[in-house]
């Protein structure tokens, strides 16, 4: 009779030896990433881990190498954009199976450091040279501010740039760039669902479950989740709780909820009036100038403060207060939550 494979969960004893120590201009999750990323292929070529094998919880990773659980959860996001590990909510993060994978993957960081790089050389850069400001890099090559942040602190881990106290100075020119063509992972989804609508689906008809197409697309629901998301950006589908599902839309936006235009208006205020760390106008002022109710631009205001545009707070000096400026509506998500491990060394 043959056995069924249990999966199980990986300890941290079974992982060492891990990573010890860091540099001072060293980025923790770069360096934990390529750890586990060599660990994991390793360890399924020799058949020690298994395919659907869990991995051990952030908190337990976390105390075995001497790091914070936020930055676990940083490299967890890499791991999974690279196709390694899935992410399950209330269940814990497995092991992918490689053959399964769609397509090789590529984050929004390494796109962004071969911007970066581009950037370097097109405008003729030598060493000892200051590098121009976190936002002014992202205003120029179209990237959020936090994506932009990632990827000089990685090219200051390759030696290409180093860190002189609140500055970034160019250490090495000597690199090429690759011509990376590939996307994110919700980007290559979202691509899918579009190509999907288009030949099998028309105006006003529904998607299928998400559980459905996570099944068709080999990814996971949080996956199919954000690719949506960004095509109800776009206007070609719109998203109703409950039995109504997601419906194809004309394409106008004109099944937007009223919180979904507000949202869309703010996005363009904070986009062409603020920079980061500019106060909004009061709930009741927005209100007024939108013409719609404060509980619906207060919804609206959520949604921004959720994809880590926006941050509230109270007291005296209260308020909202711009984090992050959109590069554009149809922008979806945050690809890239950024540590405060190491968020904090960078100043603009």
């Amino acid at each position: 009779m043959s056995q069924i494979s249990v999966p199980r969960r990986i300890t941290v004893a079974e992982m060492a030896p891990h990573v010890h120590g860091f540099g001072i201009n060293e980025n923790k999750v770069n360096k934990i990433t390529s750890w586990l990323s060599e660990w994991i292929r390793s360890a399924l070529s020799s058949g020690k881990i298994k395919p659907d094998d869990f991995m051990p919880s952030k908190g337990d990773l976390a105390f075995h190498i001497g790091v914070s659980k936020g930055t676990i959860q940083n490299v967890f996001r890499n791991l999974e954009d690279i196709g390694l590990v899935e992410s399950k909510q209330r269940v814990g993060t497995y092991i992918k199976n490689p053959e399964n994978s769609i397509e090789k993957l590529t984050s929004k960081r390494e796109l962004a450091i071969e911007a970066v790089k581009e950037y370097l050389i097109k405008n003729h850069y030598k060493p000892q040279e200051c590098l121009i400001s976190a936002r002014q890099l992202a205003q120029k090559t179209g990237f959020s501010n936090s994506t932009i942040r990632s990827a000089v602190l990685h090219l200051v881990s390759e030696g290409i740039l180093e860190k002189r106290g609140k500055i970034f100075v160019v250490k090495n020119m000597d690199f090429s760039i690759d011509m990376i063509q590939a996307g994110t992972l919700a980007d290559k989804v979202a691509a899918s669902i579009r190509d999907y609508i288009e030949q099998n689906c028309k105006m006003g008809e529904k998607l299928p479950a998400n559980i459905e197409l996570a099944k068709l697309f080999n990814v996971s629901v949080k996956t199919i989740h954000d690719a949506l998301k960004q095509l109800s950006k776009s206007g070609l589908i719109y998203s109703r709780r409950g039995r109504y599902g997601t419906v194809i839309s004309d394409g106008e936006g004109e099944s937007l909820y009223y919180y979904e235009k507000t949202e869309l208006k703010i996005r363009h205020y904070i986009a062409e009036n603020c920079t980061a760390g500019s106060k909004l106008p009061s709930i009741t002022k927005l209100a007024q100038e939108y013409n719609v109710s404060p509980k619906t631009v207060k919804k609206a205001l959520d949604n921004l403060a959720e994809d880590g545009y926006i941050a509230f707070s109270r007291g005296r000096y209260g308020g909202t207060f711009v984090l992050d400026i959109p590069q554009g509506v149809n922008e979806a998500y945050k690809w890239l939550a950024i540590s405060s491990d190491y968020v904090s060394n960078i100043d603009n």
